[in-house]
């Protein structure tokens, strides 16, 4: 909790710094599904919430929240809980692609990446692994007015140091010996809302 207040204030600190010609702070909450390495399992309980501030009309910064539990079909003592936490910066792919002019105004592409926290919690063993992440997506939007847009996120989550697999279980290793760190990784997709606030709305992503 206490890194999640710092990283919120220092996102503040920054809006408030930067100069503002387009005054675009959005907040965006989506929900969908998340599919996971070690082993491959799929699961419908994704959600995800972020604040983003555009510092101009092609780039931007944004922190966000995600979250994923997963529990295999086979068993369902066997899973994890998967929380993470990133900063990223966003690029108006849109703008940069000329999508406006050639899909339609209401149409934008809006490409992120940056790096992270992550947490997965074994429910079959209890134990919790601390994990630095790299993630990258694209997001899709449709305006529907001037204060808000349907969203579809699909991110791509690199985990470093990982221990404990999606199932809660260690991997299976002959040696058997203590635990040892692999690079796991998450896919995610989810359909969402983003909420504009400020003066100019959502201008700085169509305008």
């Amino acid at each position: 909790m206490k890194k999640l207040l710092s990283l919120s204030a220092l996102l503040l600190s920054l809006s408030a710094w930067c100069q503002k010609p387009h005054d675009q702070y959005s907040l965006e909450a989506g929900y969908g599904m998340g599919i996971s390495g070690h082993p491959t399992t799929v699961g419908f309980a994704h959600y995800e919430v972020g604040f983003r501030y555009m510092v101009d009309e092609f780039w931007g910064i944004k922190f966000d929240f995600g979250s994923d539990s997963f529990r295999m079909d086979d068993n369902p003592e066997l899973g994890s809980d998967y929380k993470r936490y990133s900063f990223q910066g966003v690029h108006n792919l849109g703008r940069t692609l000329n999508i406006a002019n050639t899909a339609g105004s209401n149409i934008n592409l809006l490409a992120h990446g940056g790096l992270g926290y992550s947490s997965l919690t074994s429910v079959t063993r209890g134990g919790t692994d601390n994990i630095g992440n790299v993630i990258i997506g694209l997001t899709p939007q449709l305006r529907l007015g001037k204060s808000l847009a349907l969203t579809l996120d699909t991110s791509y989550i690199l985990n470093f140091t990982q221990h404990y697999n999606f199932d809660g279980q260690h991997p299976a290793r002959p040696e058997h010996t203590s635990l040892k760190s692999f690079t796991g990784h998450l896919f995610t997709a989810s359909v969402g809302f983003t909420f504009y606030f400020g003066k100019n709305g959502s201008d700085a992503d169509w305008r």
